[in-house]
């Protein structure tokens, strides 16, 4: 089999496999939808289909384009189906983007692998295995629609400068422009592009100066954003208050008791420590780490043509990565857009080491480089996927308590999340508000007669109880959970559950337990659940004695 051949059909078996990676179980959850976010959206498209679509859909935490695609989507599906599943469309589309997303890769690495013409369609079957990637397309959140936008944009970025046609240059902006309509932070690349049109020499001066060529790029990304945006222009006054108050958010002006995670995080290592090891793997993050340091290198050396290339992709890179890195608020999606840059870069490296060596033994390394990177990704993408592959923990645990849980019991749990577990039978739920017991006198109490009163007490996830270790901050909740753990409270950890990314070879099985990562990394998909019953009971003044401690 020829080279094209053979690199044609692993590009499509490629594309396959990461389709089929994205597009199994977007119903996971059973009914049930645990990721808060997708609610957001989902709301706005009501807000659509009942009002029209010229109405303001209110959602100003995210552009619209999202929301409009859905819109359509549903008015087409409507035809065909009585009541379309909103969660599934937009998931659907997620997946949908991600999976598009690999195309654009392959196109954008083709350009940077002239030389190594089978690299860029291991670049594709490495994207199709990342964890990150797998996680983002089950969901109906914004990031799988920005980074095929942003993608997109630095591809014909790429092609402009190669072939110094205008046309491209405008749609790199529309594509940009897109990218904004979906989600606002996608401009963080825009002064990069900007600067390069302006200060980067073409070989010829085409139709344009560069300022006019910068205020085209400029105009047409902004003609764009209002079109898919324009409530941004419409309601300005509500646009402006919800960009401030998220602005806080991700700044940590304003503290709200999801975001506690990151108080004492430090910028950039927080990434690298937390989030990438977890969305990429550790191999794939070792071999871009060096491949990114090559790639400046490369951008110092070069010049002409050479150096552009790895211009565009440093820095769109590091104007997301750094925008974001040093947020107070530190998400694992909020970086999901790199992760294609991030994959490139790895590659990068084995085509630098390949430049390196000389022959006869160059194709044995360059082999050996690309087997340990794609195995490597293969393996922890497929261990990632067996999640969808099992029953959702929170529907284990409540077909659990229907069989081991008594009837009428009193059952104490966290608030703070999109559904309390048990998800349905015949239970006094008492659902109790941990994140503000410090703060609010009159909870103390409250939560004093709950712990009296309730038989049960159901952990949902890690998000309070690792997230609220300081004793001179919050000295009640450390004592509550100390005094869980250790049996003072009385109660006594009856039954636990938990989906981690898994690998199972006949009787051999490997989990790997990503519990120490960014919290969203595990909550909405694959939360640790732990249930408690009380097996001994004690009078309020003795609670409040343990509490006080």
């Amino acid at each position: 089999m020829g080279t094209k051949k053979w690199t044609l059909l692993v590009l499509v078996l490629s594309l396959i496999i990461g389709s089929y990676l994205r597009f199994y179980k977007l119903d996971w959850g059973e009914g049930y939808y645990f990721h808060p976010d997708e609610y957001h959206i989902v709301g706005a498209v009501h807000h659509l289909i009942s009002n029209g679509l010229f109405s303001n859909p209110q959602l100003f935490s995210y552009g619209s384009l999202t929301v409009y695609l859905i819109y359509f989507a549903y008015q087409i599906l409507s035809h065909f189906l009585a009541t379309p599943n909103i969660f599934i469309i937009g998931r659907s589309l997620s997946a949908l983007f991600s999976t598009l997303t690999l195309i654009i890769i392959f196109a954008i690495s083709k350009k940077n692998f002239p030389k190594n013409k089978y690299l860029p369609v291991f670049v594709v079957l490495v994207s199709a295995f990342v964890p990150g990637m797998i996680q983002q397309a089950h969901y109906l959140t914004p990031e799988t629609f920005i980074t095929f936008w942003i993608t997109l944009s630095t591809y014909f970025f790429i092609v402009y400068f190669e072939k110094q046609k205008l046309i491209n240059l405008i749609l790199s902006a529309l594509s940009l422009g897109l990218a904004g309509g979906t989600k606002i932070s996608a401009f963080a690349v825009l002064p990069f592009f900007l600067t390069t049109i302006f200060f980067y020499k073409l070989k010829k001066e085409i139709i344009f100066s560069r300022l006019q060529r910068v205020l085209l790029f400029l105009t047409t990304a902004f003609v764009l954003f209002f079109s898919v945006f324009p409530y941004s222009i419409l309601d300005y006054t509500d646009f402006r208050s919800t960009t401030r108050y998220e602005s806080s958010l991700a700044t940590g002006a304003t503290k709200v008791f999801y975001t506690r995670a990151f108080e004492g995080s430090i910028p950039f290592l927080f990434q690298i420590t937390k989030i990438y090891p977890y969305t990429v793997g550790v191999v794939c993050l070792g071999f871009s780490i060096f491949g990114a340091i090559i790639t400046a290198i490369k951008v110092i050396k070069n010049t002409g043509a050479k150096r552009i290339k790895y211009l565009i992709l440093a820095g769109v890179f590091f104007s997301y990565f750094l925008f974001n890195g040093l947020l107070f608020t530190k998400w694992t999606r909020f970086i999901h857009p790199t992760i294609p840059f991030v994959i490139i870069f790895a590659f990068l490296l084995i085509d630098y080491v390949t430049e390196k060596i000389k022959n006869p033994v160059r194709k044995i390394v360059s082999a050996a480089l690309v087997f340990v990177l794609v195995g490597a990704t293969i393996i922890s993408g497929s261990m990632y996927f067996t999640i969808y592959q099992r029953s959702d923990v929170r529907i284990q645990a409540t077909n659990w308590a229907a069989t081991h849980l008594e009837k009428n019991s009193y059952i104490l749990t966290e608030t703070g999340n999109t559904l309390e577990v048990p998800l349905k039978g015949q239970y006094n739920i008492i659902p109790f508000d941990f994140y503000n017991v410090d703060t609010r006198p009159q909870l103390y109490e409250k939560l004093l007669e709950s712990i009296s009163k309730s038989d049960y007490f159901i952990i949902q996830s890690r998000r309070i109880y690792l997230n609220h270790k300081n004793k001179n901050e919050y000295p009640v909740a450390v004592n509550f959970y100390k005094s869980l753990f250790s049996g003072q409270l009385g109660f006594t950890e009856i039954q636990s559950f938990e989906s981690f990314p898994q690998l199972t070879v006949g009787k051999f099985k490997y989990t790997i337990n990503d519990e120490k990562s960014e919290e969203t990394w595990t909550v909405f998909d694959h939360p640790v659940l732990k249930i408690f019953k009380k097996t001994k009971g004690f009078s309020i003044n003795h609670y409040d004695q343990i509490l006080r401690q």
